[in-house]
């Protein structure tokens, strides 16, 4: 087994076990073998949209409940994020309801984009919503200097055989464009919602190893945090990708599980290094 000595794994969720209402191929098959194995750990995800409690009932009606405490997500984390970062301050977000929430239960004041001269920060998600004027708003309040931060660099989100929509990111990258500024990103591959997973399994970034489909952020974020990385590799790299190579790359979930502790036999290939 390629990670026989790691104590703990970390794993993505859309594009990993699910996507939109598809349970992936593989899924079940690698979350049995974490039970089975008593292996701890946790899911660290970037949606931007959903609650990790939403994202839990979400899966659980799909028939792959994580079980409670197990999901590690941007949106509970971000208002606590932008608390150690900036305190408190006058927010411009553009993003759900449920975004819009839980920045404003962090205790910060939220500006609709016509109030944009009284923005003091800018807080980018998913945004179903989204409008050319509330675009223009946000990207003009940081053209003022207005601090700038996504959820994630997702430009997309998984949906149901191969497709995809418009994520996070992509919305963040026209700010970006039309301000000149790059964002500060909360989730993957920033190391902030990697640390809080580490630390809830209670292990060294080295003795655990995270499990994505996406090379920008879970194995990107990854390398960067010291941790071992698994590429499901979905529909290959994307553009913009960096060029960074996962120590395991394969095409379903459940090609990982001979490689985990306390499984013998191997079944996929190994990154040449």
């Amino acid at each position: 087994a390629m990670f026989r000595d790691l104590k703990a794994v970390v794993m993505d969720l859309e594009g990993v076990l699910y996507a939109g209402e598809e349970v992936l191929p593989g899924a079940r098959e690698l979350l049995g073998a974490l039970e089975a194995r008593g292996l701890p750990h946790r899911f660290v995800t970037n949606i931007s949209r959903h609650t990790s409690a939403d994202v839990r009932a979400h899966m659980a009606i799909l028939g792959i409940d994580p079980g409670p405490g197990k999901i590690v997500g941007v949106l509970d984390w971000a208002g606590e994020f932008l608390r150690r970062r900036c305190g408190t301050g006058r927010v411009l977000v553009l993003g759900t309801e449920t975004l819009q929430a839980a920045i404003r239960a962090a205790g910060f004041e939220l500006v609709p984009p016509w109030a944009e001269h009284r923005a003091e920060i800018v807080v980018v998600g998913l945004d179903e919503g989204l409008t050319h004027f509330s675009l223009s708003a946000a990207a003009r309040a940081v053209a003022r200097g207005a601090p700038f931060f996504a959820l994630n660099p997702d430009v997309r989100a998984p949906r149901e055989g191969g497709s995809f929509e418009l994520g996070g990111g992509a919305v963040a990258l026209a700010v970006q464009a039309a301000a000149g500024k790059p964002p500060v990103v909360i989730g993957k591959p920033g190391p902030f919602l990697f640390e809080q997973a580490l630390a809830e399994l209670g292990v060294e970034p080295s003795e655990a190893v995270m499990i994505g489909d996406n090379l920008r952020t879970d194995v990107a974020g990854a390398r960067a945090v010291g941790m071992a990385s698994v590429w499901i590799n979905r529909w290959g790299a994307l553009p913009g990708d960096p060029d960074v190579k996962p120590d395991l790359e394969v095409r379903r979930a459940d090609e990982i599980v001979p490689h985990l502790p306390g499984c013998r036999g191997s079944r996929a290939k190994d990154v040449p290094s």
